[in-house]
């Protein structure tokens, strides 16, 4: 026990308020839950039975975002299934307290405000539009779908590692089952929905899927770290998020939204980018840096990424990185 409240001091700050938060929530959730029926009687329509949820005060639901607009920001940290709480709490520190670790506090506090916010108000705009589309005889899908947990948060967080550590190899069962960081955000994506799927989880398919969207159009345009404003390497492509056969399609598809989105000024254009970056980086006194490429820029970024992550290995009391772990380190 005292070897988990220091494992749980030494977590970083954001970290351990966001952890310490989804386990409160959720055991108030499980306990108000505690007991009840669920709401089974066939003679009540949904919104009567959502509304007998003593957690729907917390729990966002489409059919009540109006009258419980706080949801918006509680329904990510509460999990009513006890199981998928441990296992959301357990990702929730392990990849969360990497990222915050690499990206600082402030830059991972606001990553997780977009990445809680804006999937859950999505989702719940498109199970609006889905009521509407089929009619007033399906109101189940504003009140019986759950928003809520952490899928869209942990589809988040694949990305942000996918971003930070391509090539680092995770093995499982050991080395039985092994995967890239490359390869995490598809796997999850493609895992998680058919499971939640299965479960009549129409809320946590939907945030699975944008969760991971949102992620990436996050970094990829709008994150700031130091003078840079996002991500624009080729290795964080979002064609590299799928397998090859269908990268031709995927690359018309993001191209013609691309430009849709610098036509109306939501992201700078690729010139601009690389434009913004030598006026930032390289300053008027170095002539020959202006000749530097863009992914040059993303590539010393990622170098010093590595760096610091080699940095905290050296710092901390474990044994020295072999050459392999320094080569791992390396590929970040």
């Amino acid at each position: 026990m005292s070897k988990l409240i220091l494992y749980a001091n030494a977590l970083p700050l954001v970290t351990k308020t966001l952890s310490a938060t989804y386990l409160v929530l959720s055991l108030i959730a499980i306990l108000l839950r505690f007991g009840t029926t669920g709401g089974t009687d066939s003679g009540l329509d949904p919104s009567s039975i959502a509304s007998q949820d003593p957690a729907r005060f917390l729990i966002l639901r489409p059919g009540f975002i109006i009258s419980y607009p706080w949801t918006i920001l509680t329904t990510t940290f509460v999990e009513t299934n006890f199981v998928f709480m441990v296992l959301g709490l357990a990702s929730l520190v392990a990849i969360g307290s990497f990222l915050e670790r690499q990206w600082g506090a402030r830059s991972f506090a606001l990553f997780v405000v977009v990445a809680t916010t804006v999937p859950a108000v999505t989702a719940a705009l498109v199970s609006i539009v889905l009521y509407a589309v089929r009619g007033s005889a399906h109101s189940g899908i504003l009140y019986a779908t759950r928003i809520g947990g952490l899928a869209g948060l942990v589809s988040a967080f694949t990305v942000g590692l996918k971003q930070l550590m391509p090539e680092y190899s995770v093995k499982l069962f050991g080395g039985a089952l092994s995967f890239r960081m490359n390869e995490l955000p598809g796997v999850y994506t493609l895992v998680a929905p058919i499971m939640f799927t299965l479960l009549g989880n129409l809320g946590s398919v939907l945030l699975v899927n944008i969760g991971f969207l949102e992620a990436f159009v996050y970094l990829r345009f709008y994150r700031r770290e130091g003078s840079l404003l996002g991500d624009r390497s080729e290795a964080f492509a979002f064609t590299t998020f799928f397998p090859e056969f269908v990268q031709p399609l995927i690359a018309r598809l993001s191209n013609a939204l691309y430009g849709a989105a610098v036509s109306c000024k939501l992201i700078t254009s690729d010139e601009g980018y690389r434009q913004q970056n030598v006026d930032l980086e390289v300053g008027l006194d170095n002539e020959l840096d202006t000749l530097a490429a863009p992914e040059d820029v993303d590539a010393d970024r990622r170098k010093a990424i590595a760096a610091k992550a080699l940095e905290m290995r050296l710092g901390s009391n474990g044994p020295p990185p072999t050459s392999s772990d320094a080569a791992t380190v390396d590929a970040k």
